[in-house]
């Protein structure tokens, strides 16, 4: 992204100071986040981004919410092309631990809020709200492939989705540890997936 000039509109401004906030958690870790950094990594005054965020607590919570913004919509787009609900389900839970973009970063990021959420009360809505929207997602796609028959009708789609949810963020956090490989994941994520929404 070119850097932004005083003639780019506002809300252009904005949001080149956001993706390069979230370039820098994604790269230097929460801690990292400091407005000297972003407005260096923006291509703008650190003047600028105090005019527009009044400190970085805020800064990464609206970096949190245009990233998950961005990530919702990247999703969505790549699950319309699937055409079966437990492909959709599938899809879903193997881009979440996707090194790709736009989701590997968004990972990296998620992770990185995470350890802020105690020492940012205000950070702790925003992530309760996108961690409740991702089990909906995951319980109304299970739903689909219960009506489209790709889903066995004796599955109870929420507790599936709650416990494919937690898998999932397991072998996130295995990966971030380097505990496991990504294709160790993914074999992982798969049998989970295939024993949650296979008959019984």
């Amino acid at each position: 992204m070119r850097p932004a000039s005083a003639t780019t509109p506002a809300s252009e401004r904005v949001a080149a100071i956001l993706d390069a906030a979230c370039r820098v958690v994604v790269r230097e870790g929460a801690h990292g986040l400091r407005m000297a950094s972003v407005a260096r990594e923006a291509g703008v005054s650190k003047a600028l981004v105090h005019y527009y965020f009044t400190n970085r607590q805020e800064l990464l919570r609206n970096a949190f919410a245009r990233s998950e913004e961005r990530w919702q919509r990247a999703l969505g787009d790549e699950l319309a092309q699937v055409p079966t609900g437990a492909a959709r389900v599938e899809r879903a839970l193997l881009v979440s631990i996707d090194a790709e973009q736009p989701f590997g970063d968004q990972r990296a990021l998620w992770n990185e809020v995470w350890s802020g959420l105690r020492y940012d009360g205000e950070l702790r809505p925003l992530v309760d709200s996108s961690y409740r929207a991702w089990l909906d997602r995951l319980v109304g796609l299970i739903e689909d492939g219960r009506h489209d028959e790709s889903v066995h009708a004796s599955v109870d789609a929420w507790q599936a989705a709650w416990r494919l949810a937690a898998v999932g963020d397991g072998l996130d956090s295995m990966l971030y540890l380097g505990l496991l490989g990504r294709d160790e994941a993914r074999e992982l994520m798969l049998g989970s997936i295939r024993r949650e929404l296979a008959p019984v």
